[in-house]
């Protein structure tokens, strides 16, 4: 049976990650890794043959190490392929951005961090994905999954949208808004967590709904709802389209009154490397250090008498 190899991708507009991304490569080599780099990066690495996102599969590669930041990730984990009869491989993300939150390792630690990821110390954090339709009589027009969120939002900045919002068949709220955030538990400390969104923990199977900017009296009130629920979203108002952006990466624009988005889970899900044994553990520390922070609290603070 042929050994199974490691992907490398990274991104194309930061010479830091390029040199990584080379660095990465040779020492998984010098340790008898077979090692395939993304088609687009292969010729900066080396003159060595690629592998395109869709041809890998579990099947023959045994993980991927994503270089960058969070968009990187999501941009590798939906180029991966979404059908395959083999899962798609686990993710190890690296950071050389700024926050990096959905990142494992970062590019001062990561050959430390490799040596318990070849030898098969880790855990794996499975992340539920969603899909959007775009409705057309009884046909249905499916676009990219979404690791993080769904964003619905006016083709006009200064213009508001008005929609109807359904679960289940079930009529919920009509309302006037600048948009709205469909988003995982992955992506609730993403755009989410900044329209007011709640932070879900990542094994949680939950889709959220949250407006943003709704318009006060009538307006929509973030919610969670169970990830096998249906959300249908219909555009009201006459002359005003709207575009959807698919997790920061696919935009479909000129999306035209009257349309319906609909939105389910998806098939299929993304698998991220975690280096803790307590999964929680690993959660909650990436909170602390990259989205909430701590405040030094004295032990002793007490109230004054």
């Amino acid at each position: 049976m042929e050994k199974k190899g490691i992907a490398i991708a990274c991104r194309m507009d930061s010479e830091r990650a390029i040199k990584l991304a080379k660095r990465i490569f040779e020492f998984l080599i010098k340790k008898g890794e077979v090692v395939y780099p993304e088609t687009r990066i292969a010729p900066k690495i080396l003159p060595h043959s690629g592998k395109d996102l869709k041809e890998m599969s579990s099947n023959d590669i045994k993980f991927l190490i994503s270089i960058g930041g969070d968009g990187t990730l999501l941009r590798v984990a939906n180029g991966l392929p979404q059908n395959d009869p083999y899962e798609p491989p686990p993710i190890f993300g690296v950071n050389i951005g700024s926050i990096g939150f959905l990142d494992e390792s970062n590019e001062r630690v990561v050959f430390k961090d490799l040596i318990p990821l070849l030898n098969g110390e880790y855990n794996i954090e499975k992340c539920s994905k969603i899909t959007p339709y775009i409705v057309k009589e009884n046909d249905e027009i499916k676009l990219n999954n979404a690791l993080n969120e769904i964003l619905i939002v006016s083709s006009k900045h200064s213009k508001v949208l008005q929609v109807s919002v359904r679960v289940n068949g079930v009529f919920l709220n009509r309302s006037y808004l600048d948009g709205v955030i469909i988003s995982t538990s992955t992506g609730s400390t993403a755009y989410n967590l900044s329209a007011g969104g709640s932070i879900i923990t990542p094994n949680t199977e939950i889709m959220q709904i949250t407006p943003l900017n709704s318009f006060a009296r009538s307006g929509l009130r973030p919610m969670v709802l169970p990830i096998e629920s249906e959300i249908e979203i219909e555009l009201l108002r006459p002359r005003l389209n709207a575009k959807i952006v698919v997790d920061g990466q696919q935009i479909i624009k000129n999306i035209q009154p009257n349309s319906l988005i609909r939105i389910r889970k998806a098939n299929s899900e993304t698998h991220l490397i975690r280096l803790s044994k307590n999964l929680y553990e690993n959660y909650f520390k990436r909170i602390r250090k990259k989205i909430i922070g701590t405040v030094r609290v004295p032990l002793d603070d007490s109230p004054e008498e």
